[in-house]
């Protein structure tokens, strides 16, 4: 079986890529099913074109990081280089691990409070893939890589302008 996400070849029947360690899903399924799922699960992430990553050191305060965010709207901020990814710090970190100590902490290093090891997904994935990462990791922003190299970020808003193309109905005009 050719894993959708990297093309590796796999034995038949195997969960997933020995590549990639992606779960291998049952395409075939995807032929019967509405054409939204099946174009979660055709369409790859490219297709939402990523957003370049914007880093910050290890050694960057939080108040640095926060800073950074606010003035590049943006969700979270990479920590470490493109060559060593150390964690990611979010919005949804700095509420759920310092919002009411902000004052506090704001001067200690954001590696203190950052998501260590983020999951990445291949470029190649479908985006089917991406949510159910941010699904059951319960997070908002996954870092994208090509050949194991970060390329982007995309984001749960990046998802949902993804399926509004599907449903233009339910989004008021401006």
């Amino acid at each position: 079986m050719i894993c959708p996400s990297c093309d590796h070849e796999n034995i038949e029947g195997t969960d997933e890529c020995e590549n990639c360690m992606q779960p291998l899903t049952d395409l075939e399924h995807a032929a019967g099913s509405s054409p939204l799922e099946r174009s979660l699960l055709e369409s790859t992430l490219a297709s939402l074109h990523p957003n370049a990553p914007i880093f910050v050191a290890p050694d960057t305060t939080v108040a640095a990081a926060v800073e950074t965010m606010a003035s590049r709207d943006i969700g979270c901020v990479i920590v470490g280089s493109l060559e060593d990814v150390v964690g990611i710090f979010s919005e949804r970190d700095l509420l759920m691990r310092l919002a009411d100590r902000y004052a506090e902490v704001s001067g200690q290093p954001v590696t203190e409070f950052m998501t260590p090891n983020p999951e990445t997904l291949d470029v190649a994935s479908p985006i089917a893939y991406a949510l159910n990462r941010m699904s059951t990791g319960d997070f908002r922003h996954l870092p994208v890589t090509s050949a194991g190299q970060l390329v982007g970020i995309i984001s749960l808003r990046d998802v949902l302008g993804f399926l509004s193309e599907w449903y233009p109905d339910l989004i008021p005009a401006p």
